[in-house]
C-alpha cells in the first residue's frame, strides 16, 4: 500500500511539472540579402522583452544570422560584425590582401576575375563561389565543423534551401552547419550552388523565404516572424536584366507566405523600401539596423504581453542560452586568423584570370592569365598571358618551385606595339615595332612584401615601319637587340594597392646593356638605373600625404631608341616599360637621358571608396650627369577624383604642366596594368 501510495504521489508531481512547462517560442527569419541585418534588431528587441527562444528558423541572409545567434553570438556582437565588415571582399572570392605576398597583390589587383579551373565537376553556376564567406563560417562556427544534429546547439536551428533538380524545399536540421547557411543563401546567379549528392542546392526562399511552417514542425509553440522582404516592382521598374532577376527571385520568394504569415503570433514586417538584397553600404547597414529597431518598438506591447503569457505558463525561470567566448568584436580581426599568407609552390588546379580597362590614353585593354601546375615531382607550372589592346602582346612562363623562397623562370614575350610620342603637347612622331623578349631568372625571390628578381635578358627590336613625324619627315630606324643583366627589387607594405594611407612603396631597377654580353657598339655598355619611393604620412581618419621621388638615369652618350627616358601618363610603364607618370603630362613625351622627379600627392577619403587627389611635381633633367643640379624648370599639377569598386577604380584626372602648357582630361576605368 505504501508503494502504491508512493507512486501516485511521483505520478502527480510530474504531471504538475508538465502542467507547469512553458510553451516553446521559435523565432523565424526571412530571407531578404543586406535587409536582413534588420534581423539582429528584432532579435535584440525579443531578448529586451524577456522571451526564452527555443527555436530560430531562418532562408537565406535569416538562415546566416539565426545560426550565428544560434551557436552563441549576441545581437551586441552580430550587430558589430556587420557593421565592420568589408563587405566588397566577403561577397567576393578575393584574398585578403594581409594575407597575400607582393606579387600575389600585383596580380589581385590586376585581374578583375580570378578562377579556378576544376578537372573535377565544375563548381559552376555563379559569379561567386563564396570563398570568402566559407572561410568566415568556419573561423566564426569553429567549434561546430563536424556533422551535428542542430538540436544539439545552445539554441535549437533550422534553415531552408531549395533542390533546383526536382524544384522542392530542402530542410536543414542536421549535417555541416556551415553547409547549410551556405546553401540556404545561394542566391541563384550570383553564388554558385551548393552540390548534395544528386542535390544542387541554391537559395532557400525560392521554395520557402519564411519558413514559419518548418517552426511548427519542430514542436514551436508560439512563433515570432521578422519579414524583410519588400514590395514586388511595378511594370514601370521592370527595365533591365537585374530587375527581371529580381523580380522572377521575389515571385518565387512568396511561396507560401501568406500560410506561414497567418501562423505567426508576433509578425513584424521591417520597411525595406530603398533598399535591395545588395545594400551593404555603411550608410544602408546603418539605416537597416534602425528600421529593425523602429519596427520592433511598434511591437513592444505585443512582445511584452507575449512575455507575461508565457510567464503565466507557470515557468519559474526564463530559459536563457550560454554565450560562446566571443572573439574579437572587429570581424576584420575574425576573417583574417584562420588564412595563414601563400605558400609559393602553384595551386593545385588551373586557374584563369581577365582583367579589363578602359582610359583616354590607350583606349580599352584587356588582359587574360592561365596557370596550370605540372604532375612532377618537382613542383613546376607553366602560365600564359595575353593582352589585347593598342600594345598586342602574348607572353609564356615556365616557372619551378623550388622548396624555399625563390622560383627560378623562364619566359617568351612577343609584343607589337605602336605607340604616340608628343612633343611639348604637340603629336610628332608614331612608332611601330614588335620585341621579342627571352628573360631567365634564376634568383627569383617571392616573401610577403619583397620580391627580389636577379637575370639574363635578351631583346629584340623589330621595326616595322619608318617612324612618321606629324609633319611630311619620315626616319627609318633599324632593328637592333640587346643582351641585358639585370636586377630588380620591390618592397610594399602599402595597406592598399591603389589609396593606401600608411606603408611605404619602393622600386629599385638596374641593368647592363649589350649587344654581346660585354659591350655596346664596341664599347662600355649602356648602365640603366631607375627607381621610385614613396611614403604614406596619416593627417587624420580622411587625409594622408604621399611624397614620392623618381627617376631614371641612363649611362650611353647615345641612347637607343627602344631605351629613351619617358614622362606621361598616370602609372609606370603605362605605354612603355620605362615610362613614369608625371602630374600635368597626359600622353607619352620623351625627355632627357638624365631625369629625376619629385612629387607631392594629398589624397583625402569623403567615404569610404570615394577619393579627391592633389598633385604637384617637378623634375629636373639633362643629357649631362652635371647638369642635374640647375634649377628645375619642369613643374606639374593634377586634381583628381577616383571611386574604387572591386573591378579597379574609377578615375577623372585634369592636369596641366609647364612642358606641355595645355591642360588636359584622363578618364580610367578598371585595373592599371
Amino acid at each position: 500500500m505504501k508503494r502504491l501510495f508512493s507512486l501516485l504521489v511521483a505520478c502527480a508531481m510530474c504531471l504538475g511539472a508538465v502542467a507547469q512547462q512553458r510553451p516553446t517560442v521559435a523565432v523565424v527569419l526571412s530571407g531578404g540579402g543586406a535587409k536582413g541585418v534588420a534581423h539582429i534588431s528584432a532579435l535584440r528587441a525579443v531578448e529586451e522583452a524577456g522571451i526564452p527562444i527555443d527555436i530560430v528558423c531562418g532562408t537565406s541572409m535569416g538562415s546566416l544570422i539565426g545560426a550565428l545567434y544560434c551557436v552563441g553570438y549576441s545581437t551586441d556582437y552580430l550587430d558589430s560584425l556587420v557593421r565592420n565588415q568589408d563587405w566588397a571582399t566577403l561577397l567576393s572570392d578575393r584574398t585578403d590582401p594581409a594575407d597575400l605576398t607582393l606579387y600575389q597583390r600585383r596580380e589581385q589587383n590586376t585581374y578583375a576575375l580570378i578562377r579556378g579551373i576544376s578537372s573535377d565537376r565544375p563548381q559552376q553556376g555563379g559569379l561567386i563561389r563564396g570563398r570568402n564567406l566559407n572561410a568566415l563560417f568556419r573561423q566564426l562556427c569553429s567549434n561546430y565543423l563536424d556533422s551535428i544534429s542542430f538540436d544539439s546547439l545552445p539554441i535549437r536551428f533550422a534553415c531552408v534551401a531549395t533542390d533546383i533538380v526536382t524544384n522542392t524545399e530542402v530542410d536543414f536540421r542536421s549535417g555541416y552547419l556551415i553547409r547549410a547557411m551556405r546553401a540556404s543563401m545561394a542566391i541563384p546567379g550570383v553564388f554558385t550552388p551548393v552540390r548534395m549528392g544528386d542535390k544542387v542546392l541554391i537559395d532557400g526562399g525560392l521554395r520557402n523565404n519564411y519558413p514559419a511552417d518548418l517552426a511548427r514542425r519542430m514542436g514551436a509553440d508560439i512563433i515570432i516572424g521578422v519579414s524583410v522582404q519588400g514590395e514586388s516592382l511595378s511594370a514601370d521598374e521592370i527595365s533591365d536584366a537585374t530587375s527581371v532577376l529580381s523580380q522572377i527571385i521575389d515571385v518565387n520568394c512568396r511561396n507560401k507566405l501568406v500560410e506561414n504569415v497567418a501562423m505567426s503570433d508576433v509578425m513584424m514586417h521591417v520597411d525595406v523600401s530603398g533598399y535591395s538584397a545588395a545594400s551593404f553600404t555603411p550608410s544602408a547597414i546603418d539605416s537597416l539596423l534602425a528600421r529593425g529597431s523602429a519596427e520592433a518598438a511598434r511591437h513592444r506591447d505585443e512582445l511584452l504581453a507575449l512575455a507575461a503569457r508565457i510567464a503565466a505558463s507557470g515557468s519559474t525561470t526564463l530559459k536563457r542560452h550560454a554565450k560562446t567566448a566571443m572573439p574579437d568584436s572587429s570581424l576584420a580581426v575574425a576573417t583574417r586568423r584562420h588564412r595563414a599568407v601563400p605558400s609559393q609552390r602553384p595551386a593545385d588546379s588551373p586557374i584563369a584570370s581577365v582583367g579589363f580597362r578602359f582610359d583616354t590614353e590607350e583606349m580599352g585593354a584587356i588582359q587574360l592569365n592561365a596557370k596550370v601546375p605540372l604532375p612532377t615531382a618537382l613542383p613546376m607550372g607553366i602560365a600564359g598571358t595575353l593582352r589585347l589592346g593598342r600594345l598586342l602582346e602574348g607572353k609564356l612562363e615556365y616557372t619551378l618551385f623550388p622548396r624555399g623562397f625563390t622560383s627560378p623562370s623562364i619566359s617568351y614575350t612577343l609584343g607589337r606595339h605602336e605607340v604616340e610620342i608628343y612633343t611639348l603637347g604637340t603629336r610628332a612622331y608614331n612608332v611601330k615595332y614588335r620585341q621579342h623578349n627571352i628573360e631567365l631568372a634564376p634568383l627569383n625571390f617571392k616573401v610577403k612584401n619583397f620580391t627580389l628578381r636577379i637575370g639574363l635578358q635578351w631583346d629584340y627590336y623589330d621595326y616595322y615601319g619608318p617612324l612618321l613625324s606629324a609633319g611630311t619627315s619620315a626616319v627609318e630606324l633599324h632593328d637592333e637587340s640587346f643582351l641585358s643583366y639585370n636586377l630588380q627589387a620591390d618592397l610594399n607594405t602599402e595597406n592598399h594597392w591603389y589609396f593606401p594611407t600608411s606603408g611605404t612603396r619602393l622600386h629599385a631597377a638596374y641593368a647592363y646593356r649589350t649587344d654581346n654580353m660585354v659591350t655596346y657598339n664596341g664599347a662600355v655598355g649602356i648602365n640603366d638605373l631607375s627607381a621610385n619611393w614613396r611614403v604614406n604620412i596619416p593627417m587624420g581618419r580622411h587625409l594622408s600625404l604621399q611624397p614620392m621621388v623618381y627617376g631614371r638615369i641612363v649611362m650611353t652618350d647615345d641612347v637607343p631608341p627602344a631605351y629613351l627616358n619617358a614622362v606621361g601618363s598616370e602609372w609606370f610603364g603605362h605605354i612603355v616599360a620605362q615610362q613614369m607618370p608625371f602630374a600635368g603630362i597626359g600622353h607619352t613625351e620623351y625627355v632627357e637621358r638624365h631625369f629625376i622627379a619629385a612629387q607631392l600627392q594629398a589624397q583625402y577619403r569623403i567615404k569610404k571608396n570615394h577619393y579627391v587627389l592633389l598633385r604637384l611635381a617637378t623634375a629636373l633633367h639633362s643629357d649631362r650627369l652635371q647638369d642635374l643640379l640647375a634649377v628645375p624648370d619642369l613643374f606639374g599639377t593634377q586634381i583628381g577624383y577616383s571611386y574604387n569598386t572591386i573591378f579597379g577604380p574609377i578615375d577623372l584626372r585634369l592636369g596641366y604642366s609647364t612642358r606641355t602648357k595645355y591642360p588636359y582630361i584622363y578618364i580610367n576605368i578598371g585595373h592599371h596594368f
